[in-house]
């Protein structure tokens, strides 16, 4: 299930950063194979590929708030790269965002939606808060599968519009005490929706198993960890039934019960939950494969290559999976950013190419 180690496309060829959080202006070229971003604690490092996931999810993932991301006293932070997507083709993509305001442009033109720059620019994050992934909210776990439909299932983002407003539409009828006529004006078309959203999850998942299967063989050898995926209704009654049975309860209530919003990924380890039932290190290695999995997944739908953000793996892992982690990594078609503190406190001698970039007080120059 390994793909080879040859990059395609998709590939962040330069980047520049203004007044992003204590970068003020810093501009870089990355190479396809990995990029090994080292300083001390403090200097930039995280911020740096916190950089480049805002550019591609127009969200931070430390972070809900703006203003915390502006460089005190600017108007505005300032990002862009330029994407190549093949032989012969670059495009520039940028995000320019006050307090206020957002702009965001992907081959110069404006763009409304941040899936039409998130399609272009595909990134994953593995971080030292990435557990949250399994001991968060459902909704975290919903994130996750749904970036991996999103792209590799081109009808998914549509249909999840049309669901999400037909699911605002009922809400509001059901809060407002509506006549039962007016609240299931919308059952149809959730029904519709919520059926063709977990066709696709579940094709995206049954896809995806393989991949993680074949990581946690490796990192779990002694336990046995399973996934279930939980479409957000029961399978024994139909979406369409649920919601005609439970329309006086939802008026009490104010809100759907039944459907894709209520979707889970259930994560066990020999028959326990993951929440409760292994220590914070093992969460932060499982979540690590999930990511992997997902890049796997993708390249091996794709063709395309991801580019995959590991902050702090050192600090992360203990010796042996850290071994097992870069193996793992130096086998897949992705474009690789890490972070360390020492510039040789990781072994990437797998890798043929490597580029070392040296973080000091929010500056970034190459290190030869």
């Amino acid at each position: 299930l390994q793909t080879p180690n040859v990059f395609t496309v998709m590939l962040l060829r330069q980047l520049q950063v203004k007044n992003f959080r204590n970068l003020k202006d810093v501009s870089l070229r990355p190479i396809p194979g990995v990029n090994l971003i080292f300083g001390d604690n403090a200097s930039g490092k995280t911020i740096l590929l916190e950089s480049i996931y805002y550019l591609s999810h127009v969200r931070s993932f430390r972070t809900q708030s703006v203003t915390d991301l502006i460089l005190r006293e600017s108007p505005y932070l300032h990002i862009v790269a330029s994407i190549h997507l093949n032989e012969t083709q670059e495009i520039p993509i940028g995000i320019r965002r006050s307090r206020n305001k957002s702009e965001i442009r992907v081959n110069k033109q404006p763009v409304k939606r941040v899936s039409d720059i998130a399609a272009q620019f595909p990134v994953l994050a593995i971080h030292p808060d990435s557990y949250r992934l399994i001991t968060g909210s459902p909704s975290q776990r919903r994130q996750y599968l749904d970036w991996g439909v999103f792209h590799v299932e081109h009808g998914f983002f549509n249909a999840w519009q049309r669901f999400k407003k037909a699911l605002s539409q009922r809400n509001a009828a059901l809060k407002s005490k509506q006549k039962f006529d007016v609240c299931q004006l919308w059952n149809n078309e959730i029904n519709n929706t919520s059926h063709y959203i977990d066709q696709l999850r579940q094709q995206y998942f049954d896809k995806l198993i393989p991949y993680f299967n074949q990581l946690t063989n490796q990192f779990f050898p002694d336990d046995v960890v399973d996934i279930e995926y939980k479409r957000g209704w029961s399978k024994e009654t139909d979406l369409i039934d649920l919601l005609e049975q439970n329309l006086q309860k939802e008026r009490l209530k104010g809100y759907t019960y039944h459907g894709p919003h209520r979707a889970e990924l259930i994560i066990k380890i020999n028959g326990q939950s993951a929440q409760t039932c292994i220590s914070r290190g093992q969460q932060k290695t499982l979540v690590a494969l999930m990511r992997l999995a997902q890049a796997m997944q993708f390249t091996g739908s794709t063709d395309k290559c991801c580019i995959l953000l590991y902050d702090d793996l050192a600090a992360e892992l203990d010796a042996t999976h850290r071994k097992l982690i870069l193996s793992v990594l130096s086998s897949m078609n992705i474009q690789l950013f890490l972070t360390a503190i020492e510039k040789d406190q990781l072994d990437l001698s797998a890798w043929q190419k490597i580029k070392m970039f040296h973080v000091e007080h929010g500056q970034v120059k190459p290190y030869a």
